[in-house]
C-alpha cells in the first residue's frame, strides 16, 4: 500500500512539474548570456527571470520589460529595485502581475519579457525574450485598478 502512495505522489509531482514547464520559453539572442530562465511562483502569481552574463563589461545599463499577453508594442520597464545582482548573475521578481483581460474568477494569462543592454559605445542590444504563464484572479484585478486610481 505505502509502495503505490509513493508511486502516485511521484506521478503527481511529475504532472506538476511538467505543467509548469510547458508555458516556459527562453529564446537568447546575444553571445554575451550564459543563460536565461524563467519561472512563476506562489500559485502562477510572481514571475522571476534570472540570466548570467558572461562578459559584465559589455554591460553599461540594461532593462528588463514587460507585455502582457503578447502584445509586442506593449512593452514597459520593470522596476529595477525589484531585481538583484550577485555576481555575473541578476535576478528579477515581477509581483505587478494584477489585472487580467477576463472577467473570470481566476484566469491564465501569458506574459512576455525581454532583456534590453546598452554596450559601452550606447549601441542597445536585445539579449533575449521569455514567455511564461501567470495566474490572475478577480482580488487581483480589482486591487490593480484601485491602485491604477491614485498614481
Amino acid at each position: 500500500m505505502k509502495s503505490l502512495q509513493k508511486i502516485l505522489f511521484l506521478f503527481v509531482a511529475g504532472l506538476l512539474a511538467a505543467s509548469s514547464a510547458v508555458g516556459q520559453q527562453v529564446h537568447i539572442l546575444h553571445d554575451n548570456v550564459g543563460d536565461a530562465k524563467i519561472m512563476s511562483e506562489e500559485g502562477g502569481s510572481v514571475i522571476i527571470v534570472v540570466w548570467d552574463i558572461e562578459n559584465l563589461d559589455l554591460v553599461t545599463d540594461y532593462s528588463l520589460e514587460r507585455s502582457v499577453n503578447g502584445n509586442s508594442s506593449g512593452f514597459q520597464n520593470l522596476n529595477k529595485s525589484n531585481c538583484n545582482q550577485t555576481g555575473n548573475q541578476f535576478r528579477c521578481v515581477d509581483r505587478d502581475l494584477y489585472k487580467g483581460s477576463t472577467d473570470q474568477t481566476a484566469a491564465t494569462e501569458r506574459v512576455s519579457y525581454r532583456l534590453q543592454v546598452t554596450h559601452p559605445d550606447g549601441t542597445l542590444h536585445l539579449y533575449f525574450t521569455a514567455e511564461e504563464s501567470y495566474t490572475t484572479n478577480a482580488v487581483r484585478r480589482t486591487w490593480g485598478s484601485i491602485k491604477s486610481m491614485f498614481q
